[in-house]
């Protein structure tokens, strides 16, 4: 029995050009699928609770008292000028729970870093300040207790002298 042989088949540059889209369409499927975890990603994450805080007449400071629970995050945002002393001081039911410091212009979500990162340096973050605008203090719980959908109750002392 004699085998057919395609001639199609056995060219060369058409094997090489077969080859080269089966490496694209390889590629293109794993960009699709990666996109996809992407944005199934950010569908978990929630947008974030954006509070003014102003302090009470004659104040330097205020305390506040919140919960929150799985992905949720507060930002707490504060005008203050350079050169001034900040002291912020989070007290919390869930050991997982902690805040960020950002200055003007800085913003969670890996473009910017953080002034200060409680995760990093403990619970308490006392500074002076490096310029004048609003501040902003993010606090929300850490991604492994927040995937468990675990809540906490904060208090959070926030100090401008």
């Amino acid at each position: 029995m004699i085998g057919l042989v395609s001639p199609i088949s056995t060219h060369p540059a058409l094997t090489d050009r077969i080859e080269s889209m089966r490496v694209k369409m390889k590629f293109l499927n794993r960009l699709a699928f990666s996109c996809a975890l992407l944005f199934a990603g950010a569908a978990m994450a929630q947008e974030p609770i954006v509070e003014r805080v102003q302090f009470p007449a004659g104040q330097s400071g205020t305390t506040i008292r919140r919960s929150l629970q799985g992905y949720e995050t507060v930002q707490y945002m504060l005008g203050a000028s350079a050169g001034q002393r900040m002291v912020v001081d989070l007290t919390t039911s869930n050991p997982s729970t902690y805040f960020n410091v950002f200055a003007p212009g800085d913003a969670p979500g890996g473009l910017s870093t953080a002034l200060f990162s409680a995760a990093m340096s403990g619970l308490t973050y006392d500074g002076v300040l490096p310029s004048s605008g609003d501040y902003m203090v993010q606090v929300f719980i850490n991604r492994n207790a927040a995937r468990r959908n675990e809540s906490t109750s904060y208090t959070l002392e926030i100090r401008i002298d």
